[in-house]
């Protein structure tokens, strides 16, 4: 089934609270009906029952994805970034998947049904204490993630931005095109920039952004396409968001690593955390095949 990234189309007067209109705006995989139109209007009582995914027989739906990032402030985070409701989404299907496991396992339950410490149980139950983390793992888990233990990669960007909706797609790509035309003819960036960009802050500055950390480019494609630049090259058109975008690369500041014995600390702290984290996914991993889970673009 293919994916659709379906942007919600904000309606006066919704009563639904900002972070689920932000949920709804995020890249989520629907189903092909809903995947055929151009956003998601959450008033409509049948948003709530788009089937996401499927643990065995039984479907989780949008409906239920709403209540469970609503139901702790340490998830409303998952519903601000790109890609945050499908984490979100695999959260809750583990969430259960631990219930199902831990009553399989028949691991006594609390009294009062009180779900929050039955799963702290059967985490404990599964998820037994790791070894402590020796040298040799810190130092390995040092020299396979430098980019944890240094200052980032910073790029002086300078940008020419046209935005487009869907009915004025054609004609923001056309002026794009003009521009980078005239960019290829030899006229200056800033010019250009200060012509037929539409971000104003950056245009009136000739296109100058500034220095920017590589990890906060986006999309990952795009990003791709920037780290190829050398000093004074320029990007070919990119899709960035609802803009068409140019970028020209126009300084560079290399990542300065901190030595092992300075972090040392940190690095131990972090290995354990990446060790834990692994032996989360392998159990995850583990119950999702025992209970038959899937996801949307394997629904049917």
């Amino acid at each position: 089934m293919r994916k659709a990234n379906l942007a919600l189309k904000l309606i006066r007067r919704s009563s639904f609270p900002l972070f689920v209109l932000i949920l709804a705006a995020l890249t989520l995989h629907f189903n092909r009906v809903y995947a055929q139109k151009d956003y998601i209007d959450l008033k409509d009582p049948k948003s709530k029952e788009i089937v996401l995914a499927k643990i065995g027989n039984t479907p989780i739906t949008l409906g239920e994805l709403v209540a469970f990032g609503k139901s702790s402030p340490a998830y409303y985070g998952f519903l601000q970034i790109p890609g945050g409701p499908d984490k979100l989404l695999k959260e809750l299907v583990f969430e259960r998947l631990l219930l199902l496991e831990g009553k399989d396992m028949k691991i006594p339950e609390p009294s009062g049904s009180n779900d929050a410490l039955y799963l702290l149980r059967i985490k404990k139950e599964l998820l037994p204490d790791l070894p402590p983390v020796t040298e040799k793992e810190a130092k390995e888990y040092y020299q396979k993630h430098l980019d944890e233990f240094s200052t980032p990669l910073l790029l002086r960007l300078s940008q020419i931005k046209v935005y487009f909706s869907e009915n004025t797609r054609k004609a923001a790509r056309s002026k794009i095109e003009k521009a980078l035309e005239e960019l290829k003819k030899g006229a200056s960036f800033a010019e250009v920039a200060k012509r037929f960009s539409q971000e104003p802050i950056s245009a009136s500055r000739g296109g100058d952004i500034g220095f920017v950390p590589v990890s906060s480019l986006t999309p990952e494609e795009a990003k791709e396409q920037i780290l190829k630049l050398k000093k004074g090259q320029i990007s070919p058109i990119l899709t960035i968001g609802n803009s068409f975008t140019i970028v020209k690369l126009t300084d560079r500041k290399e990542p300065i690593v901190d030595p092992f014995d300075k972090v040392k600390a940190l690095v131990f702290d972090k290995a354990e955390q990446a060790k834990r984290k692994a032996q989360v996914e392998k159990l995850r991993q583990r119950l999702e095949k025992k209970w038959k889970v899937r996801y949307l673009e394997n629904l049917s």
